[in-house]
């Protein structure tokens, strides 16, 4: 099970490029680049450095979008993504986003398998995305995406734009998560253990200035004691000179929620493998926040940002990382990049360099990072 959480977005969904479309469009983008990664500090345990040829600075992806025109101003819409590893030759090996839906003067709804909105508030803000040395939401727990998703986003009215969004299951087939859970008395069957989201982003966006307000909650279906609660809010605003943008996030999980300590996602392992390194019967309170800013030189642009997560369960277990990057354009379409980052863990928390935004930080290496590279987008 992937190890991320909360949200469901559309975002580019509905997307101008997207609806001008009424033939198939291929896109994607393909990254390579040389990344180092070192160090220990916290709970990390002292180990070999490592170099690898790899993505680096944006997600490889390859995508099928279209439309088809329904008449009386509705068309419908999918789009099909795919994520790909030039690296070693992999391809289509892994689905991002994939959906279908409808959109018109009511607005846009999709199904599918849907991008995560907090995930996406946390891309939106830091200057460095969601994939990146220097990425702040590895430090996170996050859903990237929601499996069985729906959502509607309304259109822009004075320059709010309204996404709701649920799922009958958040991670797989609807009965497939009741195994996870560690308290007894819930037998297998129907939609028990289901991971059930609801969620309401509320954007505002007018000239440089730009904001964006989520609400998000999971319950587990046939379990007491399981609500997860997200709440989110990022802003940014456009000088000229420098652009500066921020986000503040509380997520807190009962004990039977997705992301509690009654929760054991490795059974093979001793104790209850969960998300945020719980034990049995405790209850998830993390707070995080990050600021950015980005400042451009012609073709040339710097990267900077600082955040923190304070966690408000466990002892000695916060952390802080900065990132340092800059960016510089061959064309539209090509970009060169350069990052590097350094994480300060208290003495139990164990966060470590990912260039994956979804992975928590618990499952890449050392404490600082190097990456240098080139993508092109298509």
């Amino acid at each position: 099970m992937t190890k991320k959480i909360i949200a469901l977005a559309i975002a580019a969904a509905a997307s101008a490029g997207a609806l001008a479309q009424s033939n198939v469009t291929i896109y994607g983008n393909v990254d390579m680049g040389w990344m180092y990664r070192s160090g220990d500090n916290g709970a990390v345990v002292p180990s070999k450095s490592q170099r690898a040829v790899q993505s680096a600075g944006s997600l490889s992806h390859i995508g099928f979008k279209g439309t088809e025109d329904l008449g009386n101003g509705i068309k419908a819409l999918f789009d099909l993504q795919y994520r790909i590893s030039p690296d070693i030759g992999a391809g289509m090996n892994q689905a991002g986003h994939q959906f279908i839906g409808v959109t018109g003067g009511f607005g846009t709804v999709v199904a599918g398998y849907l991008d995560g909105l907090r995930y996406g508030i946390y891309g939106k803000y830091n200057p460095f995305g969601n994939y990146s040395v220097g990425n702040f939401a590895s430090l996170t727990t996050q859903y990237d995406r929601a499996s069985n998703a729906l959502a509607y986003v309304s259109p822009a009215f004075n320059g709010f734009t309204l996404i709701l969004a649920t799922a009958t299951n958040t991670q797989g087939d609807e009965g497939s998560l009741n195994g996870v859970h560690t308290v007894g008395g819930v037998a297998n069957g129907g939609n028990n253990g289901d991971d059930r989201l609801f969620s309401a982003n509320l954007i505002y966006a007018n000239g440089p200035l730009s904001v964006d307000l989520d609400y998000e909650t999971t319950k587990a279906v046939g379990y007491s004691n399981s609500r997860l609660y997200v709440l989110t809010g990022g802003a940014s605003y456009d000088f000229g000179p420098i652009k500066v943008s921020g986000v503040y996030d509380v997520i807190k999980g009962d004990p039977n929620s997705l992301i509690g300590g009654n929760i054991d996602l490795d059974a093979a392992t001793p104790g209850n493998q969960n998300l945020g390194g719980l034990a049995a019967g405790q209850e998830y309170d993390r707070r995080n926040w990050f600021i950015g800013a980005e400042m451009p030189f012609g073709k040339l642009k710097a990267l900077a940002s600082y955040g923190q997560v304070k966690d408000r369960t466990l002892n000695d277990a916060n952390a802080r990382k900065w990132a340092i990057g800059a960016r510089y354009s061959l064309s539209k379409r090509t970009e060169l990049y350069a990052d590097y980052a350094q994480i300060r863990n208290d003495d139990n928390a164990g966060f470590t360099i990912n260039p994956m935004g979804n992975s928590l930080g618990l499952s890449g290496v050392g404490v600082k990072g190097f990456a240098m590279g080139m993508k092109h987008s298509f």
